[in-house]
């Protein structure tokens, strides 16, 4: 396959001096990147599923009166999903 790549002047120079220096072809890297681009994990998780994930979304048994102690219900909900060694750590 034969891929184009549009590169300005001075990283297309800097480009091609790198390859000379560590002996690599321009496909050959790339090749490696796009491979890597490819086989990359799934993306990271939105803010959402990381707040699911931690149970800070959905039904809860007690939810905090609108607006009143909403932060210390939050801190205290992520203390708690937390380890012990971090819950040691925040509670300075």
């Amino acid at each position: 396959m034969t891929l184009t790549v549009r590169l300005d002047p001075e990283l297309e120079r800097e480009f091609a001096a790198t390859c000379r220096i560590k002996r690599t072809t321009k496909s050959a890297v790339v090749a490696h990147l796009i491979r890597g681009y490819v086989q990359a994990k799934a993306p990271a998780k939105s803010p959402f599923e990381l707040a699911e994930d931690m149970g800070l979304v959905g039904c809860v048994e007690r939810a905090p009166a609108a607006g009143r102690d909403h932060s210390r219900f939050i801190r205290n909900k992520l203390r708690n999903s937390r380890g012990p060694r971090l819950r040691e750590r925040g509670a300075r």
